[in-house]
């Protein structure tokens, strides 16, 4: 978001008794001094499935069935994002530990607004990731969401914080509330657990199971203008990656997108995506390859 702090801070609060919308806030310093990394909004309107502001589903079509869930690990705390912060006054002070975890409350999601920003651990926001955010859990920690109103349930990641208004407790990633049937509506009441490599994945409802068959995609830029995506292809392979074959040969939506790969899990992906980001300074957007 491009707004400074303060108008940010005065547009939310105006919207906030009409959206309960949660924040997209740039870096803020508490009383302690400890900077919060960005943060995001939800859906503000539940009736009808309106958004906040120009947030909301991606543009194209993307079958969220194909996405497996997250797999909880035993990966060491963020470097960021595990301070205490101060949002609206309030004092958040994050867990030690989330074993033994378990609350019951609403669940909203944010989208395409946000997709490739950073989240309060440092990872990129992707909507068609596994991921969510909360409030005071560690980062990372593995939860499983469980709807109550139609039984399905999903693994995912927690890595970065928000909600912080009203009764909600946890932010999904687009693909998580897709697989929980909750993006139309908006929120739904969920039983948020903390789950770990011990546990497995837990058993899951609904039409929605791990696919050890998808790929992934690095999709590194999209350009209306071919002649600029023949640049970057070119610039990329002269790194040695191997590019997506149909990278700068056709127009997808009206763009000549540029990827790499495919790979065959997104760890693989990722590390060439940071590869990427080290050796061009291009922020690179893993995609499912469909």
């Amino acid at each position: 978001m491009h707004l400074s702090g303060l108008a940010c801070l005065l547009l939310c609060l105006s919207l906030a008794t009409l959206a309960g919308c949660s924040l997209n806030l740039p870096e803020i310093s508490g009383r302690n001094g400890v900077s919060v990394p960005s943060q995001k909004a939800s859906p503000a309107s539940y009736s009808g499935g309106g958004y906040y502001k120009d947030d909301g589903p991606p543009s194209e079509t993307v079958d969220v069935a194909r996405i497996p869930d997250a797999v909880p690990q035993n990966a060491p705390r963020s470097r960021t994002g595990n301070n205490p912060y101060e949002v609206f006054g309030k004092q958040y002070v994050p867990m030690e530990s989330a074993h033994g975890f378990e609350q019951t409350g609403y669940a909203s999601w944010y989208g395409k607004k946000f997709h490739g920003k950073r989240t309060s651990s440092g990872e990129p926001y992707d909507m068609f990731a596994m991921t969510a955010a909360h409030p005071t859990l560690p980062l990372p920690t593995w939860i499983r969401v469980f709807n109550h109103e139609n039984q399905r349930a999903v693994v995912v990641k927690v890595n970065d914080r928000g909600p912080f208004l009203r009764e909600r407790i946890v932010d999904l990633s687009f693909a998580a509330a897709t697989k929980l049937d909750i993006v139309r509506k908006g929120t739904a009441r969920v039983t948020i657990t903390a789950v770990f490599p011990e546990d497995g994945l837990g058993e899951t409802t609904g039409n929605y199971q791990n696919n050890a068959s998808i790929q992934y995609l690095v999709q590194v830029g999209a350009f209306s203008e071919q002649a600029n995506a023949i640049n970057l292809r070119l610039e990329l392979a002269g790194l040695g990656l191997q590019l997506h074959p149909r990278s700068s040969s056709e127009a997808q939506n009206g763009l000549f997108v540029v990827s790499i790969g495919p790979f065959d899990s997104r760890d693989e992906a990722e590390t060439v995506r940071q590869t990427i980001l080290a050796t061009t300074g291009k922020q690179g957007i893993i995609r499912v390859h469909q």
